[in-house]
């Protein structure tokens, strides 16, 4: 039988029940709701929806059914309903009556639990029950992953809940009220959450997880580390090994600590303040430290705490983020203001001044501290609203019910902020209930009112005597004042910010662009103008060309008033002809070729140019127009024109040009600028920019974006050369290696060899490569020393090898690569190797090593590990001192020392050593201290990682007094040059592998990186590995990805251009000879050809730091120009320090501008880095001609942009066009001379944006920018009016995040965006780019400990580069729709079977997300609890997994794991058919896999 229902419900599991309930066939008179989409969906479905609260006249129903509404019904709702009333509990009656059942469920360590839909009778949770269904509590189960089991039970159970109400089972069975147990709103956790380790692990764990509700409202508390001096929340924790003393600190992280137990060890993880913000736990505890028993309030205080949680959170959440309206002091020095009250002022009545000021200053609330009762349980400031309606009496009238309420409720817990997953800082300006100030707070008023005290991490001295002079002005103003109208500013700093930050009169010489151009020409004549590529045009010559076409122009009717469209692209021409365009008379208008024809074409209607200057490459490409053309580099009439100045009257209130902005805000604008406005910028820029000596400008710049004016002309008004770069290279950053060093690079032959037969060819290659490399410039040849093995075979003795090296060469040293010093007596070492530097006339030199083969050591085996390397160091000193013809004491054989000097004597004064390290970093010290060389290689250590050991080298020199320009760093590198990469790949391959195959160690740790390598159990590390577990298709696999990593990034292979690209990346490490490795199994003829190319290698690469012909990227313009000045956006100058070749171009470059959008500290950080150059904030508008205020860059978070230029003022002003006081917020305004004459036919934006100054002489122009005044006297740019945005209520503005995103190791740059790819689903998408994979998982974990939950973006996306604008600022509209977080390797879902597959499509069908691989995590694609019990609905009944429980999706997020889960509990998937054909014999099984190897190699040469 239908029935019809009242529903009272407000989360998502009551607007499931209520679609369940239309689904089968019964009427919903009304729903009672705060719920969003319950609110929405019953508006779609046409029922009538009321907020809790409003009446419901005239609505009657059958049932009225309570789902997930924890409020008490009243009796005339309940009267509503004909037959009864319903409510879901979650719990299991007549047990866990009350609230939060599951969480004391747990807390009492119950094993199963379950939900009761019951009738509303007697008292609550007394009524009989309709439905019940109990379940087990899983090991580790949270109050997050109970709840939503409860949520699940429910849905399920609630089709037998409409059975009951449809048939005759409505009535129910009675509880047995015996068995009742009630928790309470108010009732809380023992000690507040507060672990007490004298307890059993399993016990602290189980509070832990009770209190765990995720990203969910905690209503009781959190589980608390009680420190002593502070309580720090706790995440997560698991069992830990280890034992001690109960509470005693066995370790601790940045947000992580194990702490010992009664029974063993707790580590406790995700570490956070008291208020949920982010803490560093090594601040707070230390290792060995015993914590005490917690200190919790009194139990009366924590129940009165309990009772104001509703209130306070209410406050909370209404409170928004109020940044304090001050900066930090430079030093913490203490700081503090004395007041000097108006007599009789009563106490109250300067706290409701207080609170008007801070009204007036944009804040909305103050903070109360509160008396120190159980610091880390009970928050020690409370929320007062500010009530800002009325006068200053009604002020503190209205401040005295604020404290006298609060004080009544009293403190809140000090957790209820990190509970609501919203923490609240304290508000800037707090009233102190005591003599101290009140934590958290900016400035605190003291108890008696006398003082206002600082706190020096927020705000400076100069700001509070500021504040002090404000209230003070305030304080003596009449009661009756309204706060609206309120004038908080001092005459003082009414002065100070109107008049003295505007002092910028200065004299300006009226001229215009073109005449100021002229007098340099003139003063300059041969002095170099102007480069472009290989064109170059003194200043007399760019004069006369430029008039050249500027007569062309005024015979055409070019002149003042006029518009010229200036069509080209950027060449030297172009800058002749906006030259010609101001010389003629008329103002230039940009028409870029790079812009949509549509555009050009609305620029060229809207301005009226008469005349388009183009070139005739272009004029085709020009849109349909009625427009004269002059084709610049094919009218003949510029060649026959006058090459002196035109006179075309033009004066200084002429339009220079009209530069359209950009569209983002409507239909583009033109801005009209004039000469006048032109020449105070080249006076304000004077004063800025070092030019007294001249210098040379690169110029990037589009001539569409005004900053190009600087560029381009103040440049050629002040003797700059200027080389302008191509429409093709200005954004290209660099082209090819540039060698930028100033080193060179030796290069050495290093031979290892097979021994693969016997006879004199077996050294051909060594004695005919010597001889090659003696002749071609090498610097040395080495031989190893290898015993007891055919690989090495043929060089048992570097001596013997060394000494026919010696015969058959004339200039190169004969090295020892290396002689295993252990293995040897000193004197017979210096003995053989004093002949070979006889032989060479002082050519000998020894690499020395401790030994690495066990077996070796048979020859000395008092010597074996781990004996050998204090045995080399040894030997070491004792050849130096044989060498220099010392006597050394040796023991006899019966142990009397016997002093030797051995014999020849040596040619060298010094014996040259090299120590051999295979990358222990203690080696390269050690190597240091005693004044060695290093030989080193690349296996098993990469580039990077041998940059940081050298300089751990070159360190230990200094250290001991020595100079590392004096000693030298060899690296061995296997190498092969070819005419083609793919031809050296070839040819180096096998033998390369088969070199791999004889190291086991090499083998272990490429196999343990190898993607498709499967880890055995219980290994941890590579050295653990078996290798005789590897069959055949496997080792060739891994040794195949070994070749490819050691080919691409750690020898010298490919092409002479791709070797030099290497000895590049070298030299910038500080390497300073390559020893090249060649016989490692390549065919000797082979080997001998390719040492022709390997020297052409060494001699491009000692020429010198050289610019290729035909390169004209960034970083070649710089190094072939030596550009001392360059500007561009923050977007290029991250472009220009993520490339190597332009980074170290940077360090060229004196003075560096950087403006156009907000500047980073990360990116200044990052510059600095990079270079020495004075680097300049600048900031302005287009309106107010080009930069308008400048500042020296900082590496603060907010970069300041400082103060006005020339004759330019700035105001930051309210709604109502008053100054706002220093440190607060308003929106730029901008005046004076640089302000341009307005829009062009658009007099009614014109007059919208450009309106009269109401503190002196002509207009000010809106720039719609937020900024404020800082205290010693710069701007802030605080972002647009409109960009920030509202995401779950909270205000987000995205550069905080991008700010924290660029602080996580490897990320170079990041933007945030908001974005709505689904329906309904507002997301923030982190973008960024990196030099290397950045980890995304833990940057969203980094990100959570620095920002709220709300502000963690739900996707990450890695670019190459970010899009840009024309004018190269970041193009937020064209980034691209994020996929979400997912494993570095993902099989498509279509080639997915069994369990996975089937379980990746559904995820994929929940979470919008496509190509879901097998170690994607359910809740880092985007998915949530709510998600998860979807999820967990349609794979039961997809895939028929009736075992599955809601906490499988919570134990097994990884998409491997769940399917795994799955068919463990009900059976595997049936498998995927296998071919008769290969179900054979087990060599067609491995066929079969070595066909998949060789796949997964041609998809991964494909990938590049």
């Amino acid at each position: 039988m239908s029935f019809s229902a009242l529903i009272i419900g407000h989360d998502t599991l009551a607007l499931n029940c209520a679609r369940m309930l239309r689904e089968a066939g019964h009427e919903i008179r009304a729903i009672v709701t705060r719920h969003a989409a319950f609110r929405d969906w019953a508006g779609a479905e046409g029922i009538a929806c009321k907020a809790p609260g409003e009446a419901l006249e005239g609505v009657s129903a059958d049932w009225l059914l309570s789902i997930a509404n924890l409020e008490i019904i009243p009796d005339a709702v309940l009267g509503l309903a004909r037959k009864g009333a319903v409510n879901f509990h979650d719990g299991p009656l007549p047990r866990y009556a009350g609230l939060n059942a599951p969480v004391w469920a747990l807390l009492n360590g119950e094993t199963r639990h379950g939900i009761t839909w019951h009738r509303i009778a007697g008292g609550v949770d007394e009524g009989n029950i309709l439905v019940q269904k109990t379940f087990d509590i899983a090991p580790n189960e949270t109050a997050l992953s109970l709840n939503t089991k409860c949520f699940a039970a429910a849905m399920e159970s609630f089709p037998d809940v409409i059975e009951a109400l449809a048939g005759d089972a409505a009535e129910g069975r009675k509880q047995d009220l015996s068995e009742r147990s009630y928790y309470g709103r108010h009732d809380r956790p023992v000690s507040m959450g507060a672990l007490e380790f004298s307890n059993n692990t399993s016990d602290l764990l189980r509070i832990v997880h009770a209190l765990d509700h995720g990203d969910y409202w905690n209503p009781l508390t959190c589980p608390k580390l009680d420190a002593g001096e502070a309580v720090l929340l706790i995440s997560g924790a698991a069992p830990a090994e280890g034992s001690d003393d109960a509470g005693r600190v066995l370790a601790v992280e940045k947000t992580s600590a194990t702490i010992a137990t009664r029974d063993g060890a707790i580590r406790l993880t995700g570490l956070r303040a008291a208020d949920g913000g982010p803490v560093d736990a090594t601040d707070i505890l230390a290792q060995g430290q015993v914590l005490g028993t917690p200190t919790p309030p009194d139990p009366d205080f924590a129940q009165r705490a309990a009772k104001a949680d509703p209130f306070w959170r209410a406050r909370l959440l209404a409170m928004p983020d109020q940044a304090p309206p001050f900066q930090p002091a430079a030093a913490p020095e203490p700081c503090e203001a004395v007041l000097s009250l108006p007599s009789g002022m009563d106490l109250d009545e300067v706290r409701g001044r207080l609170a008007a000021l801070a009204a007036r200053m944009g804040l909305t609330h103050l903070a109360l501290g509160t008396l120190d009762i159980a610091p880390g349980y009970l928050c020690r400031w409370l929320p007062l609203t500010i009530h800002a309606d009325g006068t200053l009496e009604e002020a503190a009238a209205a401040l005295v019910e604020e404290i006298g309420l609060a004080l009544e409720k009293g403190p809140h817990a000090a957790d209820l902020p990190a509970r609501m997953q919203a923490p609240r800082a304290c508000p800037p300006i707090a009233v102190s209930s005591d003599g101290d100030p009140v934590p958290g707070a900016a400035l605190s008023l003291s108890a008696d009112c006398t003082r206002l005290i600082g706190d020096t991490a927020q705000v400076s001295q100069a700001d509070i005597d500021l504040f002090a002079a404000r209230l003070v002005h305030v304080l003596n103003m009449r009661a009756e004042t309204e706060i609206a109208s309120l004038d908080i500013l001092p005459e003082a700093e009414r002065r100070d910010l109107l008049e003295a930050r505007n002092a910028t009169d200065t004299e300006v010489d009226p001229t215009c662009i073109h005449t100021a151009f002229e007098a340099q020409a003139a003063r300059t004549p041969a002095a170099e103008a102007l480069i472009y590529e290989g064109e170059r045009l003194t200043y007399a010559a760019l004069n006369a060309r430029a008039n050249q076409v500027a007569h062309v122009l005024r015979g055409m009717g070019a002149g003042p008033g006029g518009f010229v469209g200036l069509y080209m692209r950027r060449s030297a021409e172009l800058l002749i002809g906006a030259l010609a365009i101001q010389k003629a008379g008329a103002a230039y208008v940009p028409l870029d070729p790079e812009y949509p024809a549509d555009r050009v074409a609305l620029y060229i209607a809207d301005s009226g140019a008469g005349i388009i200057l183009t070139e005739a490459a272009l004029a085709r490409d020009l849109p349909p127009n009625d427009a004269a053309l002059v084709k610049i580099d094919s009218d003949p009439r510029i060649a026959e024109a006058p090459e002196t100045n035109p006179e075309s009257g033009v004066t200084p209130d002429d339009l220079a040009y009209l530069i359209y902005t950009s569209g983002s805000t409507g239909t583009p604008k033109g801005v009209m600028v004039e000469h006048r406005n032109v020449a105070n910028f080249f006076t304000g820029m004077d004063a800025r920019i070092d030019h007294e000596t001249g210098g040379t400008w690169l110029a990037l710049t589009s001539l569409s974006f005004d900053i190009s004016v600087l560029e381009l002309f103040w440049t050629l008004a002040r003797g700059f050369t200027v080389v302008i770069s191509g429409d093709e290279s200005r954004t290209m950053v660099s082209d090819r290696p540039i060698g930028q060093t100033g080193r060179g690079m030796e290069f050495s032959l290093f031979y290892w060899g097979n021994d693969d037969g016997v006879g004199r060819d077996k050294y051909r290659m060594l004695l005919d490569g010597a001889e090659f490399a003696d002749r071609n410039g090498f610097c040395a040849v080495w031989t190893p020393e290898r015993h007891f093995h055919a690989f090495g075979g043929p060089y048992p003795n570097p001596s013997v090898t060394g000494a026919a090296v010696a015969a058959v060469t004339r200039n190169l040293s004969v090295r020892a690569g290396s002689c295993v010093a252990p293995l040897h007596h000193p004197a017979r070492v210096a003995e053989e190797w004093a002949v070979i530097d006889n032989l060479t006339n002082g050519r000998a030199a020894l690499g020395i090593a401790s030994g690495w083969q066990p077996h070796d050591f048979v020859l000395r085996p008092e010597n074996a590990p781990p004996n050998n390397k204090p045995a080399m160091y040894d030997t070491i000193e004792k050849l130096r001192a044989l060498w220099r013809g010392e006597e050394v004491a040796f023991p006899m054989a019966d142990g009397t020392p016997h002093k030797v000097m051995t014999q020849p004597r040596p040619v060298s004064k010094e014996l040259a050593i090299w120590v051999t390290t295979a990358g222990n970093p203690d080696t390269w010290r050690e190597a240091g201290e005693i004044g060695a060389n290093v030989l080193t290689h690349l296996l098993g250590q990469d580039v990077a990682e041998v940059g940081g050991k050298i300089k751990i080298y070159h360190d230990a020199l200094r250290a001991t007094g020595r100079d590392p320009a004096d000693h030298r760093v060899t690296l061995m590198l296997h190498s092969y040059v070819a005419g083609s990469r793919e031809k050296a790949r070839e040819v180096a391959r096998e033998p390369m592998k088969d070199y791999l195959r004889s190291a086991a160690g090499l083998i272990k740790q490429f196999a343990w990186v190898f993607p498709a390598f499967k880890k055995p159990k219980g290994v941890d590390n590579p050295m653990q590995l078996d290798l005789g577990t590897l069959d055949e298709s496997e080792l060739e696999a891994i040794l195949d990805f070994a070749f490819e990593r050691y080919f691409n990034d750690s020898g010298l292979f490919g092409t002479v251009t791709d070797c030099l690209a290497r000895v590049e990346q070298l030299k910038r490490i500080g390497v300073d000879e390559i020893a090249c490795l060649i016989d490692y199994g390549i065919a000797r003829d082979t080997v001998l050809e390719g040492l022709r190319p390997l020297a052409e290698v060494l001699r491009l690469s000692n020429m010198g730091d050289a610019v290729e012909e035909g390169d004209y990227s960034i970083a070649a313009q710089i190094i072939r120009h030596d550009v001392t000045h360059l500007q561009c956006t923050p977007s290029m100058a991250r472009m220009l320090v993520g490339n190597d070749e332009a980074r170290r171009a940077l360090a060229r470059v004196n003075h560096l501008m950087i403006g156009g959008e907000a500047l980073p500290g990360t990116l200044v950080r990052d510059l600095r880095a990079a270079t020495e150059a004075r680097i300049q904030n600048m900031y302005g508008p287009t309106e107010t001609t080009i930069w308008s205020t400048t500042a020296p860059a900082t590496e603060a978070p907010v970069n300041g942009i400082g103060t006005p230029i020339a004759n330019t003022q700035v105001y930051v002003l309210d709604e109502a066009m008053q100054p706002v006081p220093t440190g607060v917020a308003g929106e730029l305004y901008i005046g004076g001379a640089g302000v341009a004459r307005g829009y062009w036919q658009r007099d009614d934006l014109t007059a919208e944006r450009f309106v009269e100054n109401p503190f002196g002489a002509g207009r000010l122009y809106r720039t719609g920018d937020l900024a404020r005044w800082r205290a010693e006297g710069g701007l802030d740019f605080l972002g647009r009016a409109d960009t920030q945005i509202k995401l779950r209520g909270y205000r987000i503005e995205m550069g905080e995040i991008e700010t924290a995103m660029e602080g996580f190791a490897g990320v170079r740059q990041a933007v945030v965006t908001s974005r709505e790819d689904s329906p309904g689903n507002v997301q923030l998408a982190g973008y960024y780019l990196a030099d290397g994979v950045v980890d995304e998982g833990a940057l969203a974990r980094s990100l959570a400990e620095v920002l709220p939950a709300h502000m963690v973006p739900a996707r990450f996306m890695k670019l190459d580069a970010f899009p840009l604008t024309p004018n190269k600022k970041i193009d937020r509209k064209a980034l691209p729709e994020p996929v979400a977080r997912r494993s570095a390797s993902v099989t498509p879902i279509a080639q997915q079977r069994g369990t996975v597959g089937q379980v990746a499509a559904i995820w994929s069908r929940i979470l919008g997300v496509a190509d879901i691989g097998p170690q994607d995590h359910f809740f880092d694609l985007g998915g949530h609890s709510l998600l998860a019990v979807q999820a967990h609905r349609e794979i039961r009944a997809e895939l028929g997994a009736e075992a599955l429980s809601i906490t499988d999706i919570f134990r097994f997020p990884v998409l491997s794991a769940l399917a795994a889960q799955i068919d463990k509990l009900s059976g595997p998937s049936t498998p995927d058919p296998v071919p008769d054909s290969q179900a054979e014999t087990r060599a067609a099984n491995r066929s079969e896999a070595m066909s998949r190897r060789r796949a997964m190699r041609a998809a991964r040469g494909g990938r590049g």
